[in-house]
C-alpha cells in the first residue's frame, strides 16, 4: 500500500486538510474528557477511541492522497495491469505495518514501565496511554511512509518533516505531563495516566498548528513568487 511510487506528497489542499482535522479531533478529546469531570473509566475509553481515530484517519488520508495523485482507485490496488505481483507487494506492505504497528505498541509499554510506570498495577491504564503514544508517534509514520519508515527517517534525518514534527511534540508533551502527578493539587485529572495522556495530545495539537502555519507561509511565499513571474 505504500510502496516508493506513492510516497511524494500529495496537494497542498489535502497537507493542510490533515493537521486540520487531527488537530479538531485531538481539541473534540480534551473538551470531551473536561465535560466527563475526568471520571476515570470514561477517560480511559476515550483516549483508546481517539487513538484508533488517529489511526483511522491516517489510512484514509494516504489511500486518498496516494489516489489524487495517481488519478484512480485502481491505481490504488495496483491496477489489472500491474499483475498480482503488485498486488501481492501491497498486501505484504499492510501486513508488515500490521506487525510493526503491535510491535510499537508493546515497546512503548515496556518503555513506559521502565520509566516508572506500575508493571502490574493499573495495566488497563499504562497499555491504553501506550497505544495513544504509539498512534500518534510510531504507527501514523509507518502508514505514511511504509514497512521502512524507521530507515527513511534515519536517512533524511529532516526534523522539518510532518512525521518528525509530530513525534518530537507527542513524546515531548507525554513527558512533560508526568510533572503534575506527584503535585500536591488533589484534581481529579492528576492521575496516572491522564496526565502524560493530555500532555500528549497537546503536542500533538502543538504539532497540528506547527504544520498548519509552515503550510500556510510555504503556500505564500509559492503565491508570491507566482504574481512575480
Amino acid at each position: 500500500m505504500l510502496s516508493s511510487a506513492s510516497r511524494d506528497p500529495p496537494p497542498s489542499l489535502l497537507l493542510s486538510c490533515k493537521p486540520a482535522v487531527s488537530f479538531i479531533l485531538g481539541a473534540i478529546l480534551l473538551c470531551y474528557l473536561v465535560q466527563s469531570h475526568y471520571q476515570h473509566d470514561v477517560c480511559l475509553h476515550a483516549l483508546r477511541v481517539y487513538s484508533f481515530a488517529v489511526i483511522g484517519l491516517e489510512i484514509c488520508f494516504r489511500i486518498l492522497g496516494v489516489c489524487v495523485l495517481t488519478g484512480s482507485w485502481d491505481s490504488y490496488l495496483g491496477g489489472p495491469s500491474k499483475g498480482k505481483t503488485k498486488k501481492s507487494s501491497k498486501v505484504v506492505d499492510v501486513f508488515l505495518i500490521a506487525v510493526w504497528s503491535v510491535l510499537s505498541i508493546i515497546l512503548t509499554h515496556i518503555v513506559t514501565v521502565l520509566y516508572g510506570a506500575y508493571l502490574i498495577e493499573y495495566v488497563e491504564e499504562t497499555f491504553t496511554f501506550s497505544i495513544l503514544v504509539a498512534a500518534l508517534s510510531f504507527i501514523r509514520p509507518l502508514i505514511a511512509l511504509g514497512p521502512s519508515a524507521i530507515v527513511i527517517i534515519l536517512e533524511r534525518l529532516n526534523w522539518e518533516k510532518e512525521s518528525e514534527v509530530h513525534c518530537f511534540a507527542v513524546l515531548l508533551g507525554a513527558w512533560l505531563g508526568a510533572i503534575p502527578i506527584p503535585l500536591d493539587w488533589d484534581t481529579p485529572w492528576q492521575v496516572w495516566p491522564l496526565t502524560c495522556s493530555i500532555g500528549a495530545v497537546l503536542g500533538e495539537l502543538g504539532a497540528c498548528m506547527y504544520l498548519l502555519v509552515k503550510l500556510w507561509k510555504e503556500g505564500d511565499i509559492s503565491r508570491k513568487k507566482n504574481k512575480a513571474t
